[in-house]
């Protein structure tokens, strides 16, 4: 026995999310409107002829995760995060992001962060996708080549790799 989906007030019915884990997550419909892979989902779903409860699968988002891009999408329904420009006028991240609730939203442990970033790219949802890839953009900032790996997990290059790179990008190793 299925259940009615909920009505939030103006934002329409909602859409149900089901992460890797195959827990479920309620968004309301306004707020899926940011992710055009719900969008494209949602309307797939609205084509078949089935009376049954629709649910959207994320299978390439955990949990904690979607639980996150679920918060950004109903907030951005209240407060649109203010376009972010792709120009470094500013110095700091908390310049460019003026907004409090969107600076706190992406202060989170750098996996959580590394995830929301993918899960915005996968879910296509440009706004949350600009201001997580912004915080990364920060915590890179000033940062050693060696700490970028580091933060990044990229493994370190064997000799061999790292001749063949200064061969083929003398570029980037011109100072």
């Amino acid at each position: 026995m299925s259940e009615e989906p909920v009505q939030n007030e103006d934002l329409g019915p909602t859409i149900k999310l089901r992460s890797k884990e195959r827990e479920v997550f309620e968004l309301s419909s306004a707020a899926a409107k940011l992710s055009k892979l719900i969008e494209e989902m949602n309307e797939d779903n609205e084509d078949s002829d089935d009376n049954e409860e629709q649910i959207v699968d994320i299978v390439k988002v955990k949990s904690e995760c979607l639980k996150k891009v679920v918060e950004f999408c109903e907030h951005h329904v209240s407060e649109p995060l203010n376009p972010i420009t792709h120009t470094m006028d500013a110095d700091t991240f908390d310049e460019i992001v003026t907004q409090e609730w969107y600076r706190t939203f992406v202060n989170v442990e750098q996996p959580l962060l590394f995830q929301i970033v993918q899960a915005a790219n996968y879910m296509n949802i440009q706004p949350l996708l600009d201001l997580a890839c912004l915080q990364v953009a920060a915590l890179l900032m000033n940062k050693s080549a060696e700490d970028i790996r580091t933060i990044l997990n990229i493994p370190k290059m064997t000799p061999e790799e790292e001749e063949k790179a200064k061969r083929e990008h003398r570029w980037i190793f011109e100072a």
